[in-house]
């Protein structure tokens, strides 16, 4: 009986017709394991870019004729609109600098002789969490397992 097996066993060895479908088996989880981090990926950096350009506007609005005052008061809600998503903090902070010392109070001024200049910053926070965790592996230190991005830009005003 084993006798008559063995040639059919030879035979099984040296078919190649169903290598492909057994590799593709094999490689569809990794292929699809690193397609699905892409695209986790690209959405974490379009988020990042969607904060950069919130605190980019306010920068902007910041620098705009007639606009440099003591207070920016206007600016958080100008970063929120433009950002248009939950976010988790937002600062803007401005400062006066007499010879690259930083001041107490953006209204002051410099003795004479010192050189000048008044900044304002904008920060904003936002929490991304990825669509795929592949089984908790990407959790992050976020308060939901993601993944923490800031958007900032600072602007010399003077």
């Amino acid at each position: 009986m084993i006798a008559r097996l063995l040639p059919s066993f030879g035979r099984l060895r040296r078919d190649r017709s169903g290598s492909s479908a057994v590799e593709l088996a094999l490689l569809a989880p990794i292929l699809c394991s690193m397609m699905f981090g892409a695209m986790d990926i690209a959405n974490g950096f379009a988020m990042k870019l969607s904060l950069e350009q919130a605190a980019g506007r306010a920068a902007e609005l910041v620098v705009s004729p007639g606009t440099v005052a003591s207070s920016y008061s206007n600016l958080p809600a100008e970063v929120a609109t433009a950002y248009g998503g939950p976010y988790s903090g937002l600062t803007v902070d401005n400062w006066l600098e007499c010879d690259t010392t930083r001041q107490a109070q953006f209204d002051g001024s410099c003795a004479t002789g010192q050189r000048t200049a008044r900044y304002v910053s904008i920060s904003i926070t936002a929490e991304y969490v990825p669509y795929f965790n592949f089984l908790g592996l990407l959790r992050g230190g976020g308060p939901n397992g993601g993944y923490m991005a800031t958007g900032d830009a600072t602007v010399r005003v003077q």
